[in-house]
């Protein structure tokens, strides 16, 4: 029983201790470090505005194929392959970090909205295909 006594009294004093020693060096890390506000949020704005003139320079003419439907389909699932690519490697580089759920969805939205009008763009307008 004393080993026990012995061991919460030593926890609680040093418990004690590293509470009480003042770590400048955290906070002036905190003060540098800090980020400016919604930066990702305007990226995402940003994002949606050029995947939204893209989408408009493509989808305004009929589009040159057979079957529009599937072609659309399929540059969406491609938007959202390279969308998680892209998401994958911001978490491996552990600079996936949000505010709150709505603002990494809009992230993600914002993403898959954007590769794939570059996929439609690319695949209608560029004559590779």
């Amino acid at each position: 029983m004393d080993f026990f006594d012995f061991f919460d009294a030593a926890s609680s004093a040093l418990e004690l201790l590293s509470n009480a020693a003042p770590d400048f060096e955290k906070d002036e890390s905190l003060i540098k470090k800090k980020k400016p506000k919604y930066v990702i949020e305007k990226i995402s704005l940003v994002l949606i505005l050029i995947s939204s003139g893209l989408l408009f320079w493509v989808l305004r003419d009929p589009l040159p194929v057979q079957n529009p439907f599937q072609s659309i389909v399929i540059a969406i699932l491609i938007g959202i392959f390279i969308t998680s690519t892209v998401c994958l490697a911001i978490y491996f580089l552990e600079s996936f970090s949000f505010k709150s759920f709505f603002s990494m969805l809009f992230f993600c939205t914002s993403l898959i909205a954007f590769f794939t009008a570059s996929v439609l763009c690319l695949y209608f307008k560029s004559g590779l295909f």
